[in-house]
C-alpha cells in the first residue's frame, strides 16, 4: 500500500510538472541573414575526440553499413521529443528544426522548459521508468547536473560526424564521457534597454552595476538555481577570481530581480522597460529579440565574457533513439552547423562553416578576454550549488 501511494504521489507530481509549460510545436521562417566579422577565438581542446581513421576511403560517413541502418530506424521512430531553453527557441529554432524535419521526415517536438526544469522532469522520468524527453538541449550547468546523474546516453562513437576532428575549430565533446555535444558558442553579455539608459549611464564594469541609480533596477536568472545565465555569472567569476563573494553581497543589497522563468521572458521584461539592465545572458539570446526590433543594446564588461557554448545531449532510455543520433549527427555536420550558426548569430564549431555574425549582434566594446565553461569549471559550479553559496549570499529562495 505504501509503495503504491508513493508511486500514485509521483504520478501527480509528473503531470503537474508537464502542465507547468506550453509545448511549442516548431514552424516559422528564418532570421535576416547577418555579415561575417571575425570569429571569436577559442582554445577549447580537442582530446577528447575519436581516432581518425587514416586510409584514404575509410573515413566514416553517413553511408556505413551500421549508420545507414540508424537512419532507416530514425525514419520508422519518426519523432523526437527535446526538453529545450535557448538553443532551440524562437524564429532560428524554427528555422533549425524545420529544415531537419523536412530533410528527414521527422518531427521534432519542443517543450520549452528553463534548465532547472528540464532536469527535474528527466529525474522523475526515470525514475518512473516513463521517458518523454529524447534529447536535452539546456544550459550546460544543468547538462552537468545530468550527466553527473548518469540521466545521459554516451553516443559519441555512434556519431560519424566526430571522427574528422581536423574540421572542428574547438572541442565538439564537452565532457569526457561522450554525452554532451558542443554544436555552437557565444560571449555572455549585459543588455540594456536603449530607451531606458543614456551612453553617457552605459555600465562597462560588473562594478558599475553596484552605482545606487540601478537598485531595483537590475534583472538576471537567479543565481541560486544552479542554472542559468544568473548562476553562470556568479559560477565563472568566483571560479576564476574576478568577482568574490563580498562582491555578491553588495550586488545582491541592490535588490536585482532574480528571475525563474525563460531567458526568452526575462529579456521581454528588459525590452518592455520594467527594468534597465539585464547583467547576463548570451549575446545570441538577445539578437534575436533585437531583429524583432526590440530597443536593446549589447555590452561587454571588462572583467570578461563567459563563453556561452550550446549542447545537445541524448536523454538516457530515450525511446526515439535513432532519431535523436540522426539530429544529433546532422547538427554537427557542415550542412546543420550552416543552418543553426546563420539562424542564431553564433560562432560555429567547425572551421569550414562561414561567420554569419551580424556586428550589430557583437558585445560593444569587444570582450577583453573570454572565460571558458570547461566541464571542470562546470563540476566546480555544481559545488556551488550543493554548498548553498549563492543561496547564503542571495538569501534563501
Amino acid at each position: 500500500m505504501i509503495k503504491k501511494s508513493c508511486f500514485l504521489a509521483s504520478l501527480v507530481l509528473l503531470v503537474i510538472l508537464l502542465a507547468c509549460t506550453p509545448q511549442s510545436r516548431q514552424v516559422g521562417t528564418p532570421a535576416p541573414a547577418p555579415t561575417s566579422p571575425q570569429v571569436i577565438p577559442t582554445t577549447a581542446p580537442t582530446s577528447n575526440l575519436p581516432p581518425v581513421r587514416q586510409a584514404q576511403g575509410e573515413l566514416p560517413t553517413s553511408q556505413d553499413a551500421s549508420w545507414a541502418k540508424v537512419v532507416e530506424a530514425a525514419k520508422k521512430e519518426g519523432l523526437i521529443t527535446i526538453y529545450g531553453a535557448s538553443q532551440l527557441a524562437g524564429d532560428a529554432g524554427r528555422k533549425t528544426i524545420e529544415t531537419f524535419s523536412n530533410k528527414y521526415g521527422i518531427r521534432i517536438d519542443l517543450l520549452l522548459v528553463s534548465g532547472r526544469q528540464a532536469v527535474e522532469r528527466v529525474r522523475i522520468e526515470s525514475k518512473m521508468k516513463q521517458p518523454i524527453a529524447d534529447i536535452a538541449a539546456i544550459g550546460l550547468n544543468s547538462t552537468t547536473e545530468l550527466s553527473q546523474s548518469g540521466l545521459l546516453e554516451n553516443i559519441a562513437q555512434e556519431i560519424p560526424e566526430l571522427r574528422n576532428k581536423a574540421v572542428f575549430r574547438v572541442d565538439p565533446l564537452y565532457n569526457p564521457n561522450g554525452e554532451v555535444f558542443n554544436i555552437a558558442f557565444a560571449p555572455s553579455v549585459a543588455v540594456i534597454n536603449s530607451k531606458q539608459v543614456t551612453a553617457n549611464d552605459e555600465p562597462r564594469s560588473y562594478m558599475d552595476l553596484l552605482d545606487p541609480k540601478w537598485k531595483k533596477n537590475i534583472i538576471l536568472v537567479d543565481p541560486r538555481t544552479g542554472a542559468g545565465g544568473g548562476f553562470t555569472w556568479f559560477g565563472t567569476m568566483r571560479y576564476y577570481k574576478i568577482l568574490d563573494d563580498d562582491y555578491f553581497r553588495r550586488f545582491a543589497r541592490q535588490e536585482p530581480i532574480l528571475w525563474g522563468g525563460s531567458t526568452r521572458e526575462e529579456l521581454n521584461m528588459l525590452a518592455r522597460g520594467e527594468v534597465k539592465i539585464n547583467a547576463l545572458t548570451q549575446a545570441s539570446n538577445a539578437a534575436q529579440l533585437m531583429v524583432e526590433g526590440a530597443p536593446l543594446k549589447l555590452l561587454s564588461m571588462a572583467e570578461g565574457s563567459a563563453a556561452f557554448t550550446d549542447a545537445v545531449s541524448m536523454v538516457k532510455g530515450a525511446i526515439h533513439s535513432n532519431a535523436s543520433k540522426l539530429f544529433i549527427n546532422w547538427l554537427l555536420s557542415k550542412e546543420g552547423q550552416e543552418v543553426y550558426a546563420k539562424a542564431f548569430g553564433v560562432d560555429s564549431v567547425r572551421k569550414d562553416v562561414p561567420d554569419f555574425v551580424d556586428p550589430r549582434f557583437r558585445p560593444q566594446p569587444a570582450p577583453l578576454r573570454l572565460l571558458p565553461q570547461t566541464y571542470d569549471a562546470n563540476e566546480a559550479y555544481s559545488k556551488y550549488h550543493k554548498d548553498g553559496i549563492a543561496e547564503s549570499i542571495f538569501g534563501k529562495r
